[in-house]
């Protein structure tokens, strides 16, 4: 392993009872670097991503984050977490919490940081996202573009060395997408690794160093952004592309 690679998964496989969601599946993401996964609605891409930090369990193969192998030891599994932040489709904010309770949350309960520490650390990551403003309002005010800023937020509280994005945008109305994604194409900026599973094309070929074209369970194709769109090698590749751009 490169002393730069922040995740390795090494011949992945998993089931859903019949459906095998995941064949073999190898893959490496390098420090600084921003891989987008794409592909068709049942494709593998989500199951891969949750499988990294084990909020699914493969039954075979191995996953490595620095150089750590996880497992569902529960010390190890939550070292581990702690290094990985994950934003998902849906926000999963608590609502009874102020936007600023939601992103202290985990400093106060996994990094055991001072209230008025946490409280230093969220507001810094509200600004990050463009939501200072919003610190003591509740979840249930904001639009789907501020929640999904303010999950982001909460993810980057704690420090993470890799983010992990689930389709992002995919549940927001159309006109809110870019707010998000402009919070990510900074992320990206700033050198943030980053493994993004997204329908927006313009995102991958814009801010993806590597694109990853998945289909039924296995990487099809990979390579710089700009080779997947202009020039797909796979035939299966360019049938996606042509439906969908």
């Amino acid at each position: 392993m490169g002393k730069n690679t922040i995740i390795k998964l090494n011949r992945i496989n998993k089931h859903f009872g019949d459906l095998h969601v995941l064949r073999d599946v190898s893959l490496q993401v390098e420090e600084n670097e921003v891989v987008v996964v794409i592909g068709a609605s049942g494709s593998g891409k989500s199951t891969l991503l949750r499988c990294i930090n084990f909020l699914e369990v493969p039954e075979s193969g191995t996953v490595t984050i620095h150089a750590e192998k996880v497992t569902s030891a529960r010390g190890k599994l939550h070292r581990v977490r702690k290094k990985v932040g994950m934003v998902f489709q849906h926000f999963n904010l608590f609502p009874h919490m102020t936007v600023l309770g939601n992103v202290t949350e985990g400093l106060l309960h996994v990094e055991h940081l001072t209230k008025s520490n946490a409280r230093q650390r969220g507001r810094e990551m509200l600004d990050k996202v463009g939501l200072a403003d919003k610190a003591q309002v509740y979840p249930a005010v904001l639009s789907g573009g501020q929640k999904q800023r303010v999950a982001i937020a909460r993810a980057l509280a704690m420090r993470p060395e890799v983010m992990l994005f689930d389709e992002p945008t995919s549940a927001l109305d159309p006109e809110l997408v870019g707010e998000v994604l402009q919070v990510m194409k900074q992320l990206a900026m700033e050198g943030m690794t980053m493994l993004v599973v997204s329908h927006e094309m313009g995102f991958a070929r814009e801010v993806g160093d590597r694109v990853l074209f998945m289909d039924e369970g296995r990487i099809v194709e990979q390579g710089a952004s700009e080779q997947i769109f202009a020039r797909p090698k796979q035939k299966r590749t360019r049938e996606f592309l042509d439906r969908i751009l």
